[in-house]
C-alpha cells in the first residue's frame, strides 16, 4: 500500500480492559507504517436525542463527528450482550448517523469484528452491526465475516495473541485496507 491512512476505532465495550479494546489496539499495530488510529471514547457521548441534536450539540458528539468525518475508514471491534451490540456502541452509531442520509458515516468504509467469551464469537452481534451500518450508507467491503470466539484465550495482557487468528485477522486488514486506497 503506498499511502499512510487516518483511521477512527471504536471498541463497543466501556471497561477500561475489554477484550475489544485489546484487539482493537493490537488491530492498530497491525496498520501499515506512517497510517494513525485514533480510538474514540463512546462512553463519553450522551444519550442519543433528536432535542439535543437541534438545540445544542454536545462536543463529544462535534468532536467525534469531525474524526469520523476526517478518517479515511472506520474499524469497530464489538463484544456481544444479549445477542447484539452493545448499547453504548448503537447509541455512538446512532449519533455517528446523523443527520440522515448525510452523515460522515456515508460512502465511509468500515471494517468490523466481533467477539465473544462463547464459541460463537458474536455472531449474532454481527448481524445486528452490519443491519445498523448498511442502513447508515456506510461502505462494507465483501470480506467474511470476522467473529472471534474463546476471546478469553485469545488475548493476553490487553494483546490479541493467538497466533491463527492474528494471521487471519491480518490478512482481512490488509484486504480490507487494500480496497480503501483504491
Amino acid at each position: 500500500m503506498s499511502r499512510s491512512l487516518r483511521i477512527f476505532g471504536m471498541a463497543g465495550s466501556l471497561r477500561e480492559h475489554a477484550y475489544s479494546r485489546g484487539v482493537l489496539n493490537t488491530l492498530a499495530e497491525m496498520l501499515p507504517a506512517g497510517s494513525q488510529m485514533s480510538i474514540g471514547d463512546i462512553g463519553e457521548l450522551p444519550f442519543y436525542n433528536h432535542d439535543l441534536e437541534l438545540s445544542h450539540l454536545p462536543e463529544s458528539v462535534i468532536e467525534i463527528r469531525r474524526e469520523v468525518a476526517a478518517c479515511d475508514a472506520v474499524i469497530i471491534v464489538s463484544p456481544e450482550y444479549n445477542h447484539g451490540i452493545p448499547g453504548a456502541l448503537k447509541n455512538a452509531l446512532d449519533w455517528l448517523s446523523r443527520p440522515a442520509f448525510k452523515s460522515g458515516m456515508v460512502n465511509k468504509p468500515v471494517f468490523f469484528l466481533t467477539l465473544s467469551e462463547g464459541m460463537l464469537g458474536g455472531v449474532r452481534a454481527q448481524l445486528q452491526l452490519r443491519e445498523t451500518l448498511a442502513s447508515m450508507l456506510c461502505v462494507l467491503p465483501p470480506l467474511p465475516e470476522i467473529a472471534m470466539g474463546n476471546i478469553s484465550a485469545k488475548v493476553t495482557e490487553g494483546k490479541l495473541t493467538d497466533a491463527a487468528t492474528l494471521t487471519f485477522t491480518q490478512r482481512m486488514l490488509d484486504n480490507f485496507l487494500a480496497s480503501v486506497v483504491k
